[in-house]
């Protein structure tokens, strides 16, 4: 290489070394070890639900992330049970279906957690099922296909759920599978891939619009199951997966405005791996072979904005985890190390520090508030970019009381707020930044 070509290399790995996302990994603990979880969030909480340990009886717990204060906790499910499947949307975060084990029972139970209150709720999906998917847009959060394997049942079947008053109605998948996976963008909701009651690997994508309740379908550039999907901006993003020819490494990436798809590759071919995004980041972590005889510590991290790749490594290697967003931060957590191995208990945590396309902000600097202590109204003034901005307010209970969107200032109304202090967290660009407020 001559010394022209090696200044342009050098300039090329600089310009993207700028802008590669700045971020730090940390861990939490959920209150035992299990794989085959799900995970879902919405607003300021992550929930880790369910799974299976090395007992056959699921245990009946959830985890619950609130990202506002920075603590977890955990509550009792209406049932313990295994491979089910939620979403976010709207202030509800929703779980349903399941099995007792891999196979003796399936169930109809519907777990519902309302973000505002913190409070939880139960309902029932029209028919039991596991390895189904699950995805929300609007206020809308659809359930579709699954399986009962100890009856050699495979399902069709789409529950859509209406937050906004917790009513029920029907639909359908161009074909029944289980092992799918669904994602949602705009007013867009897919779902792809799966297994048939035959158990073959399927390229069907059934696609749902929210906004008129009507179905188109398409197919993925090549059939599996097991794969994972995620979204950022106006894209799905379908991973991995395993067909008749073992793991695949293809991500099909799925243009919700244009109706095109597009292609492209993880480093490494896996199954029953998670992803999520955080930021302008879409992260693919774990995963193994079709036996899980070898697992993965690979994190593959696809940045949006320079449509360039990363890879980085988790601490614990671990194939049928679950993995969520919240905030700044991408989480996996639970799954398995090797197929004789223990499912672990950690929760690896991606917190995204900076983009690296702004100046970097320190909580104290990013925005002010005049005055502070405050009375009746205070003032917001963003010193990061203010692009694409919100402020929430949550007081020290973790419970949202004010969010909306900002330009570059805004003054916020406190007459309805008792006295006390509240968090405000200014959201910008992918990233956090949190201040105190005492109002008097």
């Amino acid at each position: 290489m001559n010394k022209k070509s090696t200044l342009l290399l050098f300039l090329l790995l600089f310009v993207i070394g700028s802008t590669v996302t700045k971020a730090q990994w940390s861990s939490a603990t959920l209150t035992s070890g299990r794989s085959k979880l799900s995970a879902a969030s919405n607003s300021t909480r992550a929930v880790f639900f369910g799974g299976i340990g090395m007992i056959t009886v699921p245990p009946n717990v959830a985890d619950v992330y609130n990202s506002a204060i920075n603590f977890w906790s955990n509550t009792t499910m209406s049932k313990g049970r295994t491979s089910s499947a939620g979403a976010g949307a709207n202030n509800k975060i929703v779980f349903a279906g399941g099995a007792d084990d891999w196979i003796l029972s399936v169930y109809t139970n519907v777990d519902i957690y309302n973000v505002t209150s913190g409070t939880w709720s139960t309902s029932n999906l029209s028919v039991g099922r596991d390895r189904l998917a699950a995805a929300g847009a609007g206020t809308k959060i659809l359930f579709a296909g699954g399986e009962f394997s100890g009856a050699g049942q495979v399902y069709n079947t789409v529950d859509i759920f209406e937050t906004s008053n917790n009513s029920w109605t029907s639909s359908q998948l161009s074909s029944g599978r289980y092992n799918l996976s669904g994602a949602a963008s705009g007013n867009k909701v897919a779902f792809a891939g799966g297994q048939d009651v035959n158990g073959i690997y399927m390229s069907s994508v059934d696609i749902y619009d929210i906004t008129t309740g009507t179905w188109v379908m398409d197919t993925l550039s090549i059939p599996r199951a097991n794969l994972t999907a995620c979204s950022l901006g106006d894209k799905i993003y379908f991973a991995g997966g395993e067909n008749a020819n073992g793991p695949s490494n293809r991500v099909d990436i799925y243009d919700v405005v244009t109706d095109t798809w597009t292609i492209d590759s993880l480093s490494i071919a896996r199954t029953n791996l998670s992803s999520a995004s955080v930021g302008d980041l879409v992260l693919f972590a774990g995963g193994g072979n079709v036996t899980s005889s070898t697992v993965y510590k690979r994190v593959d991290i696809y940045n949006t904005l320079t449509n360039t790749w990363t890879i980085d490594s988790l601490t614990t290697a671990r194939t049928m985890a679950a993995a969520t967003s919240v905030g700044n931060k991408f989480m996996i957590g639970g799954g398995i190390p090797s197929a004789v191995g223990a499912p672990t208990n950690t929760v690896a945590i991606y917190t995204v520090t900076s983009t690296g396309l702004h100046p970097e902000f320190s909580n104290a600097n990013a925005f002010e508030m005049m005055p502070n202590p405050a009375n009746n109204n205070v003032s917001i003034t963003i010193n990061a970019t203010s692009e694409n901005s919100s402020i929430e307010v949550f007081n020290l209970m973790g419970e949202k009381v004010m969010d909306m969107s900002i330009e570059a200032s805004v003054n916020l109304d406190l007459k309805n707020l008792t006295k006390g202090i509240y968090l405000v967290k200014l959201i910008s660009k992918g990233a956090t930044y949190t201040q105190k407020l005492m109002v008097e």
